[in-house]
């Protein structure tokens, strides 16, 4: 099924769509990300193996109202007064549904309501062409646009994966901290590097 222009958020070089989840993206979406060296750069709530099944559930969890936010200006007396939008999105690749990329607010009735955590994940028949590095970048500049609330991005990354880091920092992110021995992943101890951005203008 083609993409229609109401689902697109953004259309990039070199045939790269990102846009709203579909059912129909299951199938590809598995085949992607059932991949023990992406499950290994990612949080353990992406389970390994990947099935179709799972993919189906984080689609309708993308797409339900509890997991999205009100776009538009920000007004601190009346919040943001926009449509809703989702906040989590595929990335398509030559028409084929092979990562995903999103942000993950703060609770909107707790102290980092203004704040977003990015992330994302890409099949690995992909790495090493630029591909999230074309991605990162224009979601972050959509994200900023869309969504008036946000004052402040984070990203996350593993010391050791210097690809993340490189790609946020090309999205505008700047290395804030390194916190040793911070995660445990598959039985490994892991440094973390966390990086911020704040919106663009503001002091």
């Amino acid at each position: 099924m083609a993409s229609t222009t109401s689902d697109i958020i953004l259309s990039l070089p070199s045939d790269i769509i990102v846009r709203r989840y579909r059912t129909s993206d299951a199938a590809t979406l598995s085949k992607h990300g059932n991949n023990k060296n992406i499950w290994d750069r990612l949080r353990n709530r992406m389970p390994h193996p990947y099935t179709e099944e799972n993919a189906k559930f984080w689609i309708d969890l993308s797409g339900s109202p509890e997991s999205q936010r009100p776009t538009g200006t920000w007004n601190p007396e009346t919040g943001a007064q926009g449509p809703q939008s989702p906040t989590q999105f595929v990335i398509v690749i030559a028409g084929e549904a092979c990562g995903s990329i999103g942000l993950e607010f703060g609770d909107p009735v707790d102290i980092y309501f203004r704040c977003a955590e990015i992330g994302y994940w890409l099949g690995e028949e992909h790495w090493g062409k630029g591909v999230m590095s074309a991605v990162a970048p224009a979601f972050v500049e959509w994200a900023w646009q869309t969504f008036g609330i946000l004052m402040r991005l984070n990203g996350e990354v593993a010391a050791g994966n210097v690809g993340s880091r490189r790609c946020l920092e090309k999205a505008g992110f700047k290395e804030e901290a390194l916190k040793k021995q911070a995660f445990v992943k598959d039985g490994v101890i892991h440094d973390e590097v966390h990086l911020g951005m704040l919106r663009p203008g503001s002091s």
